[in-house]
């Protein structure tokens, strides 16, 4: 067994497809089947099943990619340390952040000071249709099928306005909101999915009269007075003192954010990145917003 075999594996498994695995790779399509029947033949066991142009990795193959794929990333990145000096080494961490961004300075420090040498590349806006798999971490409200799902924070969701608004009351019914004037994210963002899901559960349509995809735009429109908006308790709780904070009741609305990653065995590295994004989430758990 080589490594060109393994690399080979790799991008077979990924494009499902010898032809396309042969223009990445640049080499001739038989050179590349030749090569995972030797890598099979070596193993003694088929990898992939054939469904007509499609190669699918079987189960013992997606077992054996789970190893192989970590492994060349590891070997690639000592390599990249070894080709940039020791001294210079840098570690290269993916993070998708797609909630929580206000944290995203806080994570940025940590980095700073914890992990000098990690390479830190954070993305924020994301389509689903995106394989997550290309992130080390991604943090998000969704729990996202195959890979690992850590819940690092519950937060509740608050109802708020500008306090010269016209509202008062510290408890609002969900039912009260249908006739207000709302400022919403955009309708993919996921906090506005958690919001619109659980409104939908009770039959309950709202009115958005604005919309904005920054969250710190929505925060100064509600500072402007011009309508009421939901703010999370924890992620959020930089509000202004011109906000009023009200509970939903009976049901309050709460999310649940995650820290995910595609990796089945984190590095030493990855694991004490791990561990400390857990650790500021809690560290913000602490300090939430109070009605």
């Amino acid at each position: 067994m080589n490594l060109n075999q393994l690399k080979y594996f790799v991008v077979v498994a990924n494009q499902e497809s010898i032809t396309k695995a042969a223009n990445i790779l640049y080499v001739s399509q038989p050179a590349v089947s030749k090569t995972i029947k030797q890598l099979e033949d070596e193993l003694k066991v088929k990898l992939f099943e054939r469904t007509g142009r499609t190669l699918k990795l079987n189960r013992a193959g997606k077992l054996f990619y789970s190893y192989v794929n970590d492994s060349l990333e590891e070997l690639n990145r000592g390599i990249s340390a070894v080709q940039g000096g020791l001294d210079q080494a840098q570690y290269p961490i993916s993070l998708l952040m797609e909630v929580a961004s206000p944290f995203i300075p806080s994570i940025v420090t940590t980095f700073k000071e914890k992990f000098p040498n990690v390479r830190l590349n954070i993305a924020q806006h994301n389509v689903r249709e995106t394989d997550f798999k290309q992130f080390d971490f991604i943090i998000t409200s969704t729990p996202l099928q195959g890979l690992t799902n850590v819940p690092v924070l519950k937060e509740e969701i608050f109802v708020g306005w500008n306090i010269n608004y016209g509202y008062s009351q510290q408890f609002i019914q969900p039912k009260e909101l249908a006739a207000q004037k709302l400022i919403g994210l955009s309708p993919d963002n996921p906090l506005r999915v958690t919001i619109d899901k659980y409104f939908l559960k009770r039959d309950i349509t709202l009115n958005y009269n604005y919309e904005a995809d920054d969250p710190a735009t929505v925060r100064g429109i509600i500072e402007a007075g011009v309508g009421i908006s939901f703010i999370p308790s924890v992620t959020w709780q930089t509000v202004s003192s011109k906000i009023q904070l009200a509970r939903l009741t009976p049901d309050p609305l709460q999310r649940t954010i995650y820290l995910c990653s595609p990796h089945k065995d984190l590095t030493n590295i990855q694991r004490e990145i791990s561990n400390e994004l857990i650790l500021i989430f809690l560290a913000y758990q602490r300090s939430e917003l109070k009605i």
